[in-house]
C-alpha cells in the first residue's frame, strides 16, 4: 500500500527558485518508490518568476491545493513601494513581521492541515520552509496531530546570512522563536550540516534531524543544448539572483577592475555572464569598477534554459561576502550543479564553513578573498590562463548529491519514523 505524504510549501511550481527545485525533485523520485502526495501551497501573489519547466517533474496523480492570503498587507506594499532600494524593502518586511510576512498564511496552513487530517488519511505531513513561519506551522501541527510531522530546513533560520535583522532587538526575537519552534519539532531534515550542529549546540535538541543537502538532478543535464558565444574568450558565469548586503556583485568587480590594470591581456579575455535577478542595479555597478565591457547580463532563465546557458561556461563564480559573520552557514542550490559540470570553480567565500567545506572535498576550485584583491586577480588570472584543471571529482562522490540519491535517503528517513509508530 502506498504511503500517503502531505506536504506544506509556500513555493511551489510553477514557482521558480532553488528552494522549489529542492521539494519537486524530492516529490519527482519518492513518487517512484510508490508515495503519493497532497501538497498544501499558495496562492498568493508573490514576486518570484514561474518556471513551468518544473512542472514536468511532478507525477500526475498529485494532489495540489492552493490557499490564499487571509492577511492584507496593502499598508506595508505602498510602503515599500516609495523606496527603490531592495535592501530597503526587505529591511521594512523585517522591521513589522518576524519571522517573516508569511506568518498569517502560515496559521491558516496549519489549521487547513488540521482539517484535511480529519477528512483524509495521511502517513506523515512533510513542512518546508522558508518562510521562517511555518517551521512555527510544524510545531503547532506536531502537538496537534498524531501522525509524525517532519519540519525540512532547506535555509538555517537566525544564522542565515541573507536575512536582515533591523534592530538587535529584532535578532532576540527571532533567536526566541527559533528556539520555541525547534525544541517543540520532533523530526526534522536540513540541507545544511551547521544548521543541525547549531540547534544542537544552542538547544540540545535535533536527536532525530538528519542533513540532506541540496543536489543536482542528472535527468536535467540530458540533451543540453548551449548557446554559441564569443571564442578566443573565458567565459565565468553567476547563476542566482545578486543581493546589495551579502553577494553583492561589487566584491567581484573590484577583482575585475585589479585584473584589467595588471593583466590586461587575460581581461581583453574575460566575459563575464549574470544568469538571474539582482538587486542592486549591477550595470552600475560595473560600470562604477570599470568593467562595464564584459558584462553580460542573461536576466532571469527557468532552470532548463539557465542549465543551457551553463554548459557553456568555462567557469563558475560563487560570492558568499567572507566579511559577513554568518557567511560559513550557507552554499547556494546552484553550487551543485556547478560540480556536475565538472569545470573549476571562483569562490569568494569564507575559508571555513559550509561552502569551503564542500567545495574542499574535491579539485578544481579556488577560495579567493575580495578583501585581498590583488591576490584574487592574481588567481583569476591563473584561472583564464589554464593553470587550474575542472573540478573532476570523485564518480562517487559527485553521485550522492544525484536527486535520486538524496530523495532516497529521505525515503529512509520517512520509513523509519512510520515504522516507530
Amino acid at each position: 500500500m502506498a504511503a500517503r505524504c502531505l506536504i506544506v510549501s509556500y513555493y511551489f511550481p510553477p514557482t521558480g527558485g532553488g528552494g522549489v527545485q529542492r521539494i519537486s525533485k524530492f516529490i519527482k523520485y519518492l513518487a517512484r518508490d510508490g508515495w503519493e502526495f497532497t501538497v498544501l501551497t499558495s496562492s498568493e501573489p508573490n514576486t518570484l518568476p514561474e518556471d513551468k519547466t518544473l512542472l514536468n517533474d511532478l507525477p500526475e496523480n498529485i494532489n495540489i491545493v492552493s490557499i490564499p492570503p487571509t492577511i492584507n498587507n496593502g499598508v506595508l506594499s505602498r510602503l515599500r513601494a516609495r523606496f527603490r532600494s531592495g535592501f530597503v524593502q526587505r529591511w521594512l518586511a523585517a522591521f513589522f513581521f518576524l519571522p517573516d510576512s508569511r506568518r498569517g498564511w502560515a496559521r491558516s496552513a496549519g489549521r487547513y492541515v488540521k482539517q484535511l487530517c480529519r477528512r483524509e488519511s495521511y502517513d506523515v505531513v512533510f513542512i518546508t520552509a522558508p518562510p521562517y513561519s511555518l517551521a512555527i506551522t510544524a510545531s503547532f501541527l506536531t502537538d496537534q496531530l498524531s501522525i509524525p510531522v517532519v519540519l525540512d530546513m532547506r535555509d538555517p533560520w537566525s544564522t542565515n546570512p541573507y536575512k536582515i535583522y533591523p534592530t538587535p532587538l529584532h535578532k532576540l526575537l527571532d533567536k526566541y522563536l527559533e528556539k520555541k519552534s525547534l525544541k517543540n519539532v520532533k523530526y526534522g531534515i536540513s540541507a545544511y550540516e551547521s544548521f543541525i550542529e547549531h540547534i544542537r549546540k544552542a538547544y540540545n535538541v535535533g536527536s532525530k534531524w538528519q542533513y540532506i543537502p541540496n543536489g543536482f538532478d542528472e535527468d536535467d543535464f540530458v540533451d543540453l543544448k548551449s548557446p554559441t558565444l564569443e571564442k578566443d574568450r573565458f567565459h565565468l558565469a553567476f547563476s542566482g539572483t545578486f543581493y546589495s548586503h551579502f553577494n553583492n556583485p561589487l566584491l567581484l568587480f573590484r577583482i575585475f577592475s585589479v585584473l584589467k590594470k595588471r593583466y590586461p591581456g587575460s581581461y581583453a579575455r574575460l566575459r563575464f555572464h549574470h544568469i538571474g535577478q539582482s538587486i542592486p542595479d549591477i550595470t552600475a555597478l560595473a560600470r562604477e569598477e570599470g568593467c562595464r565591457d564584459i558584462l553580460y547580463s542573461w536576466g532571469y532563465l527557468d532552470h532548463h534554459q539557465t542549465l543551457n546557458t551553463l554548459a557553456a561556461m568555462d567557469a563558475y563564480c560563487v560570492i558568499l561576502d567572507p566579511g559577513h559573520p554568518r557567511a560559513s552557514n550557507t552554499i547556494g542550490g546552484k553550487v551543485y550543479e556547478y560540480l556536475r559540470f565538472g569545470k573549476p570553480v571562483l569562490a569568494l567565500v569564507p575559508d571555513e564553513g559550509e561552502a569551503a567545506s564542500l567545495l574542499n572535498r574535491g579539485p578544481g576550485h579556488l577560495i579567493v578573498n575580495p578583501y585581498e584583491p590583488d591576490k584574487a586577480a592574481a588567481a583569476l588570472d591563473a584561472l583564464i590562463n589554464g593553470a587550474v584543471d575542472g573540478n573532476n571529482w570523485d564518480e562517487m562522490l559527485l553521485n550522492s548529491f544525484r536527486r535520486e540519491t538524496l530523495a532516497r535517503q529521505l525515503h529512509h528517513f520517512l520509513k523509519n519514523l512510520l515504522n516507530e509508530k
